[in-house]
């Protein structure tokens, strides 16, 4: 499975990577959203991970654009704020554009591995 993370902080990126990849996926990396929508145009992915809350383009905005593009494309999406009124609000738009899964941060790899499992089952 190729898998296309796009996540603005570096240290769980980096985990990112480092967990997919020990577990066998195609990793490819993107910090933000426009690089991440320009990486998803160019190269197939099966699995998008991806953050909510980004500089230049943000998780909403990305997965809406790619579901539009891409309708067969599976979706996690990642919220890092506290558990508001608004962070479930938008937990609950991803799911109305197109994201399989949505996890709260933190979460364990357990969560992580669970939802992968998850969108695999739906292909």
């Amino acid at each position: 499975m190729r898998i296309l993370v796009v996540e603005d902080d570096l240290q769980l990126r980096e985990f990112l990577e480092d967990m997919l990849t020990s577990s066998g996926y195609n990793v490819a990396l993107s910090h933000h959203g426009e690089d991440g929508l320009q990486m998803l145009q160019n190269q197939a992915f099966d699995l998008l991970i991806t953050d909510l809350v980004m500089p230049e383009r943000d998780g909403v905005s990305l997965i809406a654009m790619m579901k539009r593009l891409q309708p067969k494309l599976r979706i996690i999406a990642m919220s890092g704020r506290s558990k508001t009124d608004l962070d479930i609000d938008s937990l609950q738009l991803v799911r109305v554009l197109g994201a399989d899964v949505t996890l709260q941060k933190p979460f364990s790899i357990e969560e992580l591995e669970m939802a992968i499992a998850k969108v695999g089952a739906m292909h």
